[in-house]
């Protein structure tokens, strides 16, 4: 999908262009945000599936920098570098993708709930049809991190997941 969507935006006039990938964004009032810490909450925050597949994740506060540096906004609130990004795709996530077994024992950490069984594949295969989502969001992944970002200088406020998700949840 995001290999279409940078195709079809290669024609686009302008003087320079930035192509966001973003990966998952945390946000406190997203759904995925919200169904992981539900979860979590109601003692069923263990690993999904085998629990190896990688998430790469991003804070709201980093996305919204890094959106702001790609359209030209020097505010200076924002702490962003002097230079502008570089042209083309960049990879918007967090410099320290996790797995999936890291990520839902660090969300357990954080809500203060004890370790949790894991869920297997097939009951994921059967609560998306419930939650009316697609279980590959839970069973695959992808890791990935952004050089682009970090060489052209950008900083984030937020790499470290713990803090993170401290940050959001505690909002």
């Amino acid at each position: 999908m995001a290999t279409a969507w940078e195709a079809a935006s290669a024609g686009a006039r302008a003087d320079r262009q930035v192509v966001l990938r973003t990966s998952i964004v945390l946000d406190r009032d997203t759904p995925a945000l919200g169904r992981l810490a539900g979860l979590a909450r109601w003692g069923l925050g263990g690993r999904v599936g085998s629990g190896r597949q990688w998430f790469s994740w991003l804070h709201i506060d980093d996305w919204l920098r890094i959106a702001h540096w790609a359209l030209g906004d020097d505010a200076a609130d924002l702490d962003l570098p002097a230079a502008p990004p570089p042209s083309g795709v960049l990879v918007a996530t967090a410099p320290q993708p996790v797995r999936n077994a890291e990520l839902m024992a660090t969300l357990r950490s954080v809500v203060h709930r004890p370790p949790a069984p894991p869920t297997p594949e097939w009951v994921v295969r059967v609560g998306s049809i419930a939650l009316r989502t697609d279980p590959g969001l839970g069973l695959t992944g992808r890791r990935a991190i952004s050089t682009r970002l970090t060489d052209a200088g950008f900083t984030f406020r937020h790499p470290d997941l713990r803090e993170a998700l401290e940050d959001l949840l505690a909002r």
